[in-house]
């Protein structure tokens, strides 16, 4: 199988929280999973996100912009890549 990452990945772990609007403020906790200089892997329990989905990051005190990417489900639990914007 042909590798289509552009950015090398690097093991992560920890809990964040991703915030988004639809319409009203929802909140969802998350396990990171994977990081690279342009992205992010995530576990979570939450069937809103959804590709396309722009989404705030927070994580240790810091807010970042993202947009989600894809989810599939793996072992039980939904798991997006998202792309920081």
């Amino acid at each position: 199988m042909d590798e289509r990452r552009r950015e090398p990945r690097f093991p992560a772990s920890g809990r964040v929280e991703i915030f988004f609007e639809d319409p009203l403020p929802v909140s969802v906790e998350a396990e990171l999973m994977d990081t690279s200089a342009s992205g992010f892997r995530i576990s979570h329990e939450s069937r809103l996100l959804v590709p396309g989905l722009e989404v705030r990051l927070q994580r240790d005190g810091a807010l970042r912009k993202a947009r989600v990417m894809w989810t599939h489900l793996l072992d039980g639990r939904s798991v997006s890549g998202c792309l920081l914007l």
